[in-house]
């Protein structure tokens, strides 16, 4: 029963680490949209988080950040 639990556990998380995949894009004051920038799920556990760094960048840069 113990098995049981611990594999759906495993499975749950596996489904919900995909299924969260976020994504925006940096607009700039002339109305410009710049590349896309999707959040990682993995590399964000581990402190890489270029999503939210891109986030940042656009509002230091006078930009507004649109999620897709």
């Amino acid at each position: 029963m113990t098995k049981l639990f611990f594999a759906l556990m495993a499975c749950g998380l596996l489904l919900s680490a995909n299924s969260c995949k976020k994504c925006g894009y940096c607009r700039d004051a002339s109305g410009q949209n710049g590349s896309a920038v999707c959040k990682k799920a993995t590399l964000s556990a581990l402190g890489v988080d270029d999503y939210k760094e891109a986030e940042t960048n656009c509002h230091a840069n006078g930009g507004t950040w649109i999620v897709e």
